[in-house]
């Protein structure tokens, strides 16, 4: 969902860069999950809000200091699923394809999506190959397939793309 930046002025506010276009997704009272080392969440509730592009700021409970909040400075924050916005027609979350099998269409194993990556021009996802990894841009033209049930993710046979 995003992540904390430096504190905002003396009280605990921190300045927060937010990863997608639904940051109308947090409210006022919600709790947020936070990181604070990989793999390790804490719960946290979300006291005060200003959503406002580059400037967005956010102020836990608990953290009244800006002593206090700076510890949180660089962790990244989600939201459990529970409180995700329903989706329409074919759009998905990026983090249902963690941990889905892709191969390719001759039904080759590649490997398991253990990450995605949001840049400029598209969506990656990241492929763990053989202990390496794999950038493969997220788009119509490499995708052949994502059943998010079974979590299969089918990649074209496109040159160059898995060398």
């Amino acid at each position: 969902m995003g992540k904390f930046l430096k504190p905002w002025g003396l009280n605990g506010e921190l300045r927060v860069t937010i990863f997608n276009e639904i940051d109308s997704a947090l409210k006022i009272g919600m709790e947020i999950w936070v990181e604070t080392d990989k793999g390790v969440f804490s719960t946290q509730t979300i006291e005060s809000l200003n959503i406002v592009g580059n400037n967005s700021r956010i102020k836990l409970t608990g953290y009244n200091k800006r002593e206090e909040a700076e510890k949180l400075h660089g962790f990244v924050f989600s939201l459990p699923r529970s409180e995700f916005i329903p989706l329409e027609g074919k759009e998905l979350y990026l983090i249902d394809l963690i941990g889905c099998k892709v191969s390719d269409e001759n039904k080759n194993s590649i490997g398991t999506v253990v990450d995605t990556l949001s840049l400029p021009a598209q969506n990656h996802i990241v492929v763990e190959a053989e202990g390496n990894e794999i950038l493969i841009p997220f788009v119509d033209a490499h995708i052949s397939l994502f059943d998010e049930k079974k979590k299969i993710l089918i990649v074209r046979n496109v040159e160059g793309l898995l060398n």
